[in-house]
């Protein structure tokens, strides 16, 4: 049964529209099951009900006709109770309800599974029988676990018909993903394709079709040239069968194959995109039909012959295509490299459809801020491509074509952040100390944007998060110790004198270097942060040199070990640091013969170390809590995994306890302590971290004023109050709704205005 579930997955995949993959569907199971009947319902939430889509065995006049609603018949049940219906009889059934149009009296035996895809469902598979039995136990697990594996496939084909409908009809989408940074953005969609693939190709008509000819020629002319160039270059060094292979690329590649497919789309009003995917789709679909295993392998070749003209396709549009004033960039997967290429005036918003809210992408877009969306549905890029967007980063939804009242709506929204953002800007020269009296040190996690964050220093107390890797990230390779000693005393000097913590390099989890590649299967659990350099003590040493040095004369330095697990770690990074001190004053005894020794610091995100801090106060001198992994870590979610970004929760009660417990272990080893996560950034979570005595909370600079705003109209023993209240309760629910009752208490409901619901 594998291979035949394999088999349907596959041909369902293969179909180029949704109706075309349940007719295929519905077909196959029927087959596959020796059954008489089989059908699939989706639901429609618009209006409650579900719809018949396809069937083998009930009237074909009844598809897109007959409907029952969600509570209604043996369908409603299966849909209610998330569970299968397996019936002997099931006109006996008191919910069994019958239609003239779907003419299915004939039918007893009755078995239905529900489709779910996250958490929602997606509609429901049945399959009927004339005779009176029950369907054995294998039967229904083939249909449960063929209904699991096809459940994303069916959501993904579900929206891009949507998609394709809302396009036409200039109706808006509305897709839903994970919030970011924060914000509202109106504006054009500009498209990142960083890997080619006819998935992401949107099936769209063009009016000019001679252009679309021309832009064919071009991306077959291209392609031609490439392989002819492969083939000369191959020459001599592999056997002439081998390069026997391009010939046989340049003739497919010939206007009597592939060529005339072509334009036999393009003529019929197809652009050269959808065009090529149509002929390459229907050509694999032929070749894979084959019995023959070697005509068979054929369909790698003509794949790959259309991915290398359609790459050659998008770069022809590419070149001519320019960034709108109003950017709103999609991509994939968001690199910081998509983000540098944009202007930053016209860098209006961001949209990854893969990634999470808590990604180190995802810090550097709220370093920006640059409103942003995480996670949404996983559709070609290209249904986006020059189309207006509205992407709402305070309630995680992206709004496609969106019509003049929604757009009217925004607008609105938007003056409303603004008018607010001038209120916390009014209030930048003045202390963070809140209404009764408690002074809060405000620093700055900096690093990210290395070409404007220096002209900040005047609105913070200091940096309590410099991360050095993101300078390495910027390199092509590693940074020589004088390249290193540059930079650094460029950012202790613009804060001079005030502190600046530096992290040591931390590479590994979601943060990678193009020209030191760790492939690992669970990277946030491998190999990175301090375990990285006291692997390759050249490149630590090369470091700390370079920073103690830029220290020279300043003093305002203070050095950070991130990923802290084990006191060994310490032991073992604190004997490199002494070396380095030994190593500078014997290489330079004139110039080193002093050394300001800078404080040193670790991170608290792994959980180990949470339970270490006696012993770790005895070794360093301070500590600084970073909340981003400890919560990952805590709660077991991949922040940068969108299937279960919406677990990834500061606010969870056991994350609130254990930071609340650091808190109060510090304090009782007179440990110096921050906090230098993203919760330090929230007002919400500044507030309650005040309140567990955290008086350093280290943020990006777009947080700043807005924190620093809220500071000064909350008192200490209210934010106390809360506090109590938020570490008794049992979910992240009723935390977040403890903390919005305060926010309202306290006259702060503005800050609520802009979260949609």
């Amino acid at each position: 049964m594998l291979a035949t579930m394999r088999t349907i997955v596959e041909q369902v995949a293969q179909q180029p529209s949704l109706e075309s993959a349940l007719v295929v569907f519905v077909s196959q199971v029927k087959k596959a099951m020796r059954t008489e009947c089989c059908s699939i319902y989706f639901a429609d939430y618009s209006k409650d009900n579900f719809v018949l889509m396809a069937t083998d065995g009930l009237n074909p006049g009844a598809v897109g006709q007959f409907r029952v609603g969600f509570t209604e018949g043996l369908v409603g049940l299966v849909a209610q109770r998330e569970e299968p219906i397996n019936l002997a009889y099931a006109k006996s059934h008191p919910r069994f309800v019958t239609s003239d149009l779907v003419q299915e009296d004939q039918y007893n035996a009755f078995l239905s599974v529900p489709i779910v895809h996250q958490r929602r469902v997606l509609g429901v598979i049945v399959v009927q029988q004339q005779a009176a039995r029950v369907f054995s136990e294998d039967e229904e697990s083939f249909l449960i676990t063929l209904s699991a594996q096809l459940a994303p496939q069916l959501a993904d084909a579900q929206l891009q018909t949507l998609l394709n409908q809302d396009g036409q009809s200039q109706r808006s989408t509305t897709l839903k993903g994970i919030s970011g940074s924060p914000g509202i953005a109106l504006g054009q969609a500009y498209v990142v394709l960083p890997k080619v693939d006819f998935s992401s190709v949107e099936m769209r008509k063009e009016p000019n079709k001679l252009k679309q000819k021309q832009l064919f020629f071009q991306a077959v002319a291209a392609t031609h040239k490439e392989f002819s160039t492969l083939a000369a270059s191959m020459q001599g060094h592999l056997p002439d069968e081998a390069v026997a292979v391009f010939e046989v690329y340049l003739q497919l590649l010939d206007a009597k194959s592939l060529g005339r497919d072509v334009e036999l789309e393009i003529a019929d009003g197809w652009c050269a995109k959808s065009a090529l995917k149509r002929v390459i789709e229907r050509l694999v679909q032929q070749f894979n039909a084959m019995q023959d295993p070697y005509i068979k392998e054929r369909a790698v070749d003509v794949k790959d012959i259309g991915l290398r003209v359609l790459h050659h396709l998008l770069n022809t549009e590419k070149a001519t295509k320019v960034y709108p004033d109003d950017t709103i960039l999609v991509a994939h997967t968001l690199t910081p490299a998509m983000l540098a290429q944009v202007p930053k005036e016209k860098l209006k918003g961001v949209v990854s459809v893969h990634g999470a809210a808590n990604s180190h992408a995802s810090i550097l877009t709220k370093a920006m801020s640059i409103p942003t969306v995480w996670g949404i549905n996983d559709i070609p890029l290209l249904q986006f491509d020059q189309k207006e967007l509205i992407v709402d980063a305070y309630a995680g939804r992206v709004y496609l074509c969106p019509s003049e009242a929604l757009k009217q709506e925004y607008a609105q929204v938007q003056h409303h952040d603004a008018k607010l953002h001038d209120q916390f800007e009014s209030e930048h020269h003045l202390e963070a100390k809140t209404a009764d009296g408690k002074s809060i040190d405000l620093l700055l996690n900096a690093g990210l944007d290395l070409g404007s964050e220096l002209n900040s220093a005047r609105y913070c107390d200091g940096v309590g998060l410099y991360r050095t890797e993101s300078w390495f990230m910027q390199k092509g390779t590693f940074p020589s110790q004088h390249e290193q000693e540059v930079w650094y005393r460029q950012v202790l000097s613009s804060y001079h004198p005030a502190p600046v913590t530096m992290r040591t390099l931390d590479i590994g989890g979601d943060k990678a270097l193009d020209y030191f590649d760790i492939d690992e299967e669970n990277p946030f659990l491998g190999w990175r942060g301090i375990r990285v350099s006291l692997d390759h003590p050249e490149l630590f040493l090369d470091q700390l040199k370079a920073m103690i040095k830029a220290n020279t004369g300043l003093g305002n330095l203070r050095i950070m070990l991130p990923m802290i697990s084990d006191i060994g770690e310490v032991d073992d990074a604190s004997a490199l640091m002494e070396r380095a001190y030994y190593e500078l004053q014997q290489d330079a005894p004139d110039q080193f013969s002093y050394i300001d020794k800078p404080l040193v610091g670790v991170m608290i995100e792994v959980p180990s170390s949470m339970y270490l801090l006696k012993e770790l106060a005895a070794k360093v001198d301070f500590c600084s809590v970073g909340s981003n992994d400890l919560t990952q870590y805590l709660l077991a979610v991949d922040r940068a995994n969108s299937r279960v970004a919406g677990l990834f929760d500061p606010y969870h009660p056991a994350v609130l306890r254990a930071l609340n417990s650091i808190a109060q272990q510090c304090q009782n080893a007179n440990f110096p302590f921050s906090l230098c996560g993203e919760l330090a950034g929230e007002p919400e979570g500044a507030v309650l971290l005040i309140a567990m005595g955290f008086d350093s909370l280290s943020m990006n600079f777009s947080s700043l004023h807005k924190v620093k705003w809220v500071i000064r109209r909350v008192g200490l023993a209210a934010c106390e109050v809360l506090l109590h209240q938020c570490l008794a309760a049992s979910s992240a629910k009723k935390v977040h709704r403890l903390v919005r009752e305060f926010m309202l208490e306290n006259h702060l409901g503005a800050l609520l205005y802009t979260q949609k619901e």
